[in-house]
């Protein structure tokens, strides 16, 4: 799908919509530049990325915190 800067700012509803369904919307500027739309998919995170912030809270099986550097191993 293939728009002009001016029609892409006034039916961003439309060409959200068909980002999502897949398709790829080009859009052209005045000097004659050409601007892709898609959709990316977001990066899967796991669990202990998810939950890294509670690192105390949570019990994942790997050592967060070491004594290594104040003269303990």
């Amino acid at each position: 799908m293939t728009t002009t800067l001016r029609e892409f700012s006034r039916n961003l509803a439309r060409h959200r919509k068909a980002a999502a369904s897949g398709h790829e919307v080009l859009v052209r500027d005045a000097s004659g530049g050409v601007y892709v739309f898609k959709r990316v998919d977001p990066e899967r995170k796991s669990l202990a990325d998810l939950v890294g912030h509670l690192a105390g809270s949570v019990k994942t099986g790997r050592k967060i915190k070491t004594l290594a550097g104040y003269g303990r191993a």
